[in-house]
Protein backbone atom coordinates (compact mmCIF):
# COMPACT_ATOMS: atom_id res chain seq x y z
CA UNK A 1 0.00 0.00 0.00
CA UNK A 2 2.71 2.35 0.99
CA UNK A 3 4.69 1.41 -1.98
CA UNK A 4 1.23 2.24 -4.12
CA UNK A 5 0.69 5.66 -2.65
CA UNK A 6 4.42 6.52 -4.01
CA UNK A 7 4.36 6.01 -7.35
CA UNK A 8 1.05 7.57 -7.71
CA UNK A 9 2.53 10.73 -5.80
CA UNK A 10 5.52 10.51 -8.24
CA UNK A 11 3.18 9.71 -11.60
CA UNK A 12 1.71 13.52 -10.22
CA UNK A 13 5.08 15.23 -9.47
CA UNK A 14 6.33 13.79 -12.92
CA UNK A 15 3.29 15.33 -15.02
CA UNK A 16 3.42 18.15 -13.19
CA UNK A 17 7.52 19.00 -13.98
CA UNK A 18 7.14 18.10 -17.26
CA UNK A 19 5.72 21.08 -17.85
CA UNK A 20 7.69 23.32 -16.03
CA UNK A 21 10.59 21.93 -17.88
CA UNK A 22 9.22 22.84 -20.77
CA UNK A 23 9.24 26.31 -19.75
CA UNK A 24 13.09 26.35 -18.48
CA UNK A 25 16.24 26.48 -20.51
CA UNK A 26 17.89 23.45 -21.79
CA UNK A 27 20.92 22.74 -19.34
CA UNK A 28 24.60 23.73 -20.83
CA UNK A 29 27.33 21.15 -20.45
CA UNK A 30 30.06 22.33 -17.64
CA UNK A 31 33.70 21.85 -19.21
CA UNK A 32 37.29 23.09 -17.88
CA UNK A 33 40.13 23.43 -19.69
CA UNK A 34 38.34 21.71 -22.81
CA UNK A 35 37.21 19.06 -21.04
CA UNK A 36 34.01 17.30 -18.98
CA UNK A 37 34.47 17.94 -15.30
CA UNK A 38 33.58 15.94 -12.82
CA UNK A 39 30.43 16.52 -10.66
CA UNK A 40 32.52 16.68 -7.02
CA UNK A 41 34.77 19.74 -9.02
CA UNK A 42 32.00 22.40 -8.46
CA UNK A 43 29.96 23.31 -5.51
CA UNK A 44 26.32 22.87 -5.74
CA UNK A 45 23.62 23.57 -4.02
CA UNK A 46 23.14 21.09 -1.06
CA UNK A 47 19.93 21.06 0.50
CA UNK A 48 18.93 18.92 3.55
CA UNK A 49 15.63 17.32 3.79
CA UNK A 50 14.52 15.88 7.19
CA UNK A 51 17.96 15.06 8.32
CA UNK A 52 18.77 13.66 4.64
CA UNK A 53 21.23 15.40 2.30
CA UNK A 54 19.70 16.15 -1.03
CA UNK A 55 21.63 18.37 -3.71
CA UNK A 56 19.48 20.24 -5.54
CA UNK A 57 21.13 19.57 -8.96
CA UNK A 58 20.98 15.97 -9.27
CA UNK A 59 17.66 14.04 -10.97
CA UNK A 60 15.83 11.28 -8.50
CA UNK A 61 14.20 7.94 -9.32
CA UNK A 62 11.29 7.62 -6.45
CA UNK A 63 13.41 4.46 -5.54
CA UNK A 64 15.90 6.69 -4.37
CA UNK A 65 18.90 6.67 -6.73
CA UNK A 66 19.98 9.40 -8.47
CA UNK A 67 21.29 10.70 -11.93
CA UNK A 68 23.46 13.48 -13.60
CA UNK A 69 23.91 13.39 -16.80
CA UNK A 70 27.89 14.30 -17.75
CA UNK A 71 27.98 14.19 -21.45
CA UNK A 72 26.16 13.81 -24.43
CA UNK A 73 24.73 10.38 -23.71
CA UNK A 74 26.50 9.26 -20.31
CA UNK A 75 25.10 9.43 -17.02
CA UNK A 76 26.84 8.62 -13.20
CA UNK A 77 24.34 6.83 -10.89
CA UNK A 78 24.29 5.70 -7.42
CA UNK A 79 22.04 5.49 -4.38
CA UNK A 80 21.23 8.72 -2.16
CA UNK A 81 21.98 9.37 1.08
CA UNK A 82 18.21 8.52 1.87
CA UNK A 83 19.11 5.12 0.85
CA UNK A 84 22.53 5.13 2.26
CA UNK A 85 21.19 6.17 5.70
CA UNK A 86 18.49 3.45 5.38
CA UNK A 87 20.53 0.29 5.19
CA UNK A 88 23.06 1.70 7.34
CA UNK A 89 26.19 -0.64 7.62
CA UNK A 90 26.98 -1.30 3.67
CA UNK A 91 29.03 -4.28 3.39
CA UNK A 92 28.36 -5.35 -0.17
CA UNK A 93 27.91 -4.07 -3.28
CA UNK A 94 26.74 -6.12 -6.22
CA UNK A 95 27.17 -4.23 -8.97
CA UNK A 96 26.16 -4.29 -13.01
CA UNK A 97 29.01 -5.40 -15.11
CA UNK A 98 30.64 -3.22 -17.86
CA UNK A 99 28.19 -4.21 -20.68
CA UNK A 100 24.93 -4.94 -19.19
CA UNK A 101 22.12 -3.16 -20.38
CA UNK A 102 19.99 -1.50 -17.28
CA UNK A 103 16.03 -0.53 -18.00
CA UNK A 104 14.74 2.28 -16.38
CA UNK A 105 12.50 1.57 -12.90
CA UNK A 106 14.06 -2.31 -12.70
CA UNK A 107 16.83 -3.86 -10.76
CA UNK A 108 19.81 -2.19 -11.21
CA UNK A 109 22.05 -3.37 -8.40
CA UNK A 110 21.91 -4.89 -4.96
CA UNK A 111 23.18 -3.61 -1.26
CA UNK A 112 24.48 -6.57 0.91
CA UNK A 113 24.34 -6.19 5.09
CA UNK A 114 25.63 -9.16 6.38
CA UNK A 115 23.53 -12.01 5.31
CA UNK A 116 20.57 -9.35 4.02
CA UNK A 117 20.22 -7.95 0.26
CA UNK A 118 19.07 -4.96 -0.63
CA UNK A 119 17.67 -4.25 -4.63
CA UNK A 120 17.48 -1.34 -6.01
CA UNK A 121 16.13 0.32 -8.88
CA UNK A 122 18.27 1.86 -11.96
CA UNK A 123 17.09 5.50 -12.68
CA UNK A 124 18.09 5.35 -16.28
CA UNK A 125 18.36 3.32 -19.26
CA UNK A 126 21.45 1.99 -21.02
CA UNK A 127 24.57 -0.02 -21.23
CA UNK A 128 26.51 0.31 -18.15
CA UNK A 129 30.38 1.67 -19.66
CA UNK A 130 31.95 2.25 -16.25
CA UNK A 131 31.82 0.74 -12.76
CA UNK A 132 33.12 2.84 -9.52
CA UNK A 133 36.40 0.32 -8.46
CA UNK A 134 37.00 2.23 -5.82
CA UNK A 135 33.16 1.36 -3.91
CA UNK A 136 33.48 -2.20 -4.74
CA UNK A 137 36.83 -2.36 -2.77
CA UNK A 138 35.50 -0.38 -0.02
CA UNK A 139 31.43 -0.17 -0.11
CA UNK A 140 31.19 1.28 2.79
CA UNK A 141 31.65 4.87 -0.17
CA UNK A 142 28.24 4.39 -0.74
CA UNK A 143 27.35 5.18 2.66
CA UNK A 144 29.89 7.90 3.36
CA UNK A 145 29.95 9.67 0.18
CA UNK A 146 26.93 8.58 -2.16
CA UNK A 147 26.66 11.70 -4.08
CA UNK A 148 30.85 11.95 -4.34
CA UNK A 149 33.19 9.22 -4.26
CA UNK A 150 30.50 6.36 -3.22
CA UNK A 151 29.09 6.98 -6.74
CA UNK A 152 28.19 3.16 -8.36
CA UNK A 153 28.15 2.76 -11.93
CA UNK A 154 27.84 5.14 -15.41
CA UNK A 155 25.68 4.65 -17.98
CA UNK A 156 25.25 5.21 -21.84
CA UNK A 157 21.94 6.27 -22.23
CA UNK A 158 20.59 6.31 -25.91
CA UNK A 159 17.33 8.26 -25.07
CA UNK A 160 18.78 10.15 -21.92
CA UNK A 161 16.52 13.27 -22.43
CA UNK A 162 13.28 11.21 -21.87
CA UNK A 163 14.83 9.14 -19.15
CA UNK A 164 15.86 12.17 -16.97
CA UNK A 165 11.89 13.34 -18.08
CA UNK A 166 10.55 10.97 -15.89
CA UNK A 167 12.60 11.49 -12.75
CA UNK A 168 12.07 14.42 -10.07
CA UNK A 169 14.29 17.22 -10.35
CA UNK A 170 13.85 20.74 -8.24
CA UNK A 171 10.76 21.66 -6.17
CA UNK A 172 9.23 18.45 -7.13
CA UNK A 173 12.03 16.28 -5.56
CA UNK A 174 11.94 17.95 -2.51
CA UNK A 175 8.43 17.35 -1.93
CA UNK A 176 9.13 14.02 -2.67
CA UNK A 177 12.06 13.78 -0.76
CA UNK A 178 9.66 15.64 2.39
CA UNK A 179 7.05 12.56 1.79
CA UNK A 180 9.59 9.94 2.03
CA UNK A 181 10.99 10.91 5.41
CA UNK A 182 7.40 11.36 6.39
CA UNK A 183 6.65 8.02 5.53
CA UNK A 184 10.04 7.01 7.71
CA UNK A 185 8.75 8.31 10.23
CA UNK A 186 5.54 6.62 10.01
CA UNK A 187 7.12 3.55 9.95
CA UNK A 188 9.70 3.64 12.71
CA UNK A 189 6.97 5.32 15.17
CA UNK A 190 6.32 5.80 18.03
CA UNK A 191 8.74 8.77 18.49
CA UNK A 192 10.33 8.07 15.13
CA UNK A 193 11.40 11.36 14.71
CA UNK A 194 13.17 11.42 17.97
CA UNK A 195 14.83 8.55 17.29
CA UNK A 196 15.75 9.33 13.80
CA UNK A 197 17.58 12.76 14.27
CA UNK A 198 21.42 13.15 15.60
CA UNK A 199 22.03 16.64 15.92
CA UNK A 200 20.29 18.10 12.86
CA UNK A 201 21.04 14.85 10.62
CA UNK A 202 19.48 11.73 9.99
CA UNK A 203 21.27 9.10 12.10
CA UNK A 204 23.43 6.45 10.06
CA UNK A 205 21.80 3.57 10.31
CA UNK A 206 18.18 3.41 10.53
CA UNK A 207 17.47 -0.16 10.18
CA UNK A 208 19.30 -0.65 13.80
CA UNK A 209 15.73 0.78 15.29
CA UNK A 210 14.21 -2.09 13.40
CA UNK A 211 13.90 -5.63 14.20
CA UNK A 212 16.16 -7.77 12.12
CA UNK A 213 13.73 -9.73 10.63
CA UNK A 214 11.54 -6.81 8.97
CA UNK A 215 14.67 -5.20 7.43
CA UNK A 216 14.16 -6.86 4.03
CA UNK A 217 10.24 -5.81 3.64
CA UNK A 218 11.14 -2.42 5.21
CA UNK A 219 14.06 -1.42 2.83
CA UNK A 220 11.84 -2.95 -0.25
CA UNK A 221 8.76 -0.53 0.52
CA UNK A 222 10.95 2.22 1.32
CA UNK A 223 13.13 1.94 -1.71
CA UNK A 224 9.95 0.17 -4.16
CA UNK A 225 12.16 -2.61 -4.97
Amino acid sequence: MVAGLVLATFVLFVAVDYFLQRRQPERVEVKKGGREVPPEEFSFPLNVVGGFKFPAHLSYHPGHAWAMKESHQVVRIGLDDFAARLVGQIDQIDLPARGRWLRQGERGWTLGRGSHRFEMLSPIEGEVVDVNPEVLRDPSLAHKDPFGAGWLVAVNAPAVDSNLKNLLHGRLAQRWMEESVSTLHTRVSPGSEARLQDGGHAIGDVLSLIPEFQWEKFVQELLLA
